[in-house]
């Protein structure tokens, strides 16, 4: 939960305090101060910066304030937040993409960092017009969510963006194997007893995809037509001998 919130715009002591008004119901912040060791002082003015979101209300006994949080006021100004965030966003995009000076080019390596990162890294595959050929561990590449897994596995074969992964012999990928019609993809696997794959390497157009989940969770994405074939050579002289 206090990742999910974090993840939702709360910083950590915000977290700490929504968290706790949850547990305990309506309560003055001297008591929630109590429960989570943070200053009164500093429990009323995070308590201020949730109410103004609307993620939390206020009531008022004698000359006590006491607050109170309940999960439907967040999801609905969460929501209200997102179509505004939408609204501006569509409004703001013809401008800003003529305000782009066209003469720049784009970076030719781009780096992500975290899950999320390597969530909006993986993704762009779905926008390929070519073949994707990879290296492949999915064991690790599952780290990144079943659900995200299996919807971006679902959109990829109903886009038609056909892939050839290249992967150790294991049971994650003996399962795949069967599904393969049905996925838009053929794997080929190699005895890990001749080495370990612990990061993913996917080649598609003129760029490469080097994501890294075993520890660390990064991305690379590097866009050069000489990088992509070679690659892509490579991969197609160890597709040749499995």
């Amino acid at each position: 939960m206090r990742t999910q919130l974090q993840q939702l715009g709360f910083n950590p002591k915000e977290v700490e305090v929504y968290l706790a008004l949850l547990e305990f119901g309506t309560q003055p912040a001297s008591v929630i101060a109590k429960k989570t060791n943070i200053p009164r002082p500093t429990v009323l003015f995070l308590f201020e910066n949730l109410l103004k979101k609307a993620y939390i209300r206020k009531t008022q006994r004698g000359r006590t304030q006491y607050f109170y949080a309940d999960p439907a006021d967040l999801e609905k100004s969460k929501t209200l937040e997102l179509q505004k965030a939408q609204a501006t966003l569509e409004e703001a995009l013809p401008l800003l993409k003529e305000f782009k000076n066209p003469f720049t080019s784009q970076p030719k390596v781009s780096f992500f960092e975290g899950l999320d990162g390597c969530r909006r890294a993986y993704s762009l595959l779905l926008d390929s017009t070519t073949e994707v050929l990879e290296f492949a561990p999915h064991d690790d590449l599952r780290k990144m969510g079943d659900d995200f897994m299996q919807n971006f596995m679902t959109e990829r074969a109903r886009r038609k963006i056909f892939i050839k992964p290249i992967c150790p012999r294991n049971p994650t990928h003996l399962h795949y194997k069967k599904l393969d019609k049905k996925q838009q993809r053929e794997i080929k696997m190699f005895d890990p007893k001749q080495g370990r794959i612990y990061s993913s390497i996917t080649i598609f157009e003129d760029k490469v995809l080097l994501l890294n989940l075993h520890q660390d969770a990064f991305a690379i994405l590097i866009q050069n037509k000489e990088v992509a074939e070679t690659l892509k050579t490579l991969h197609h002289m160890i597709w040749a001998t499995l």
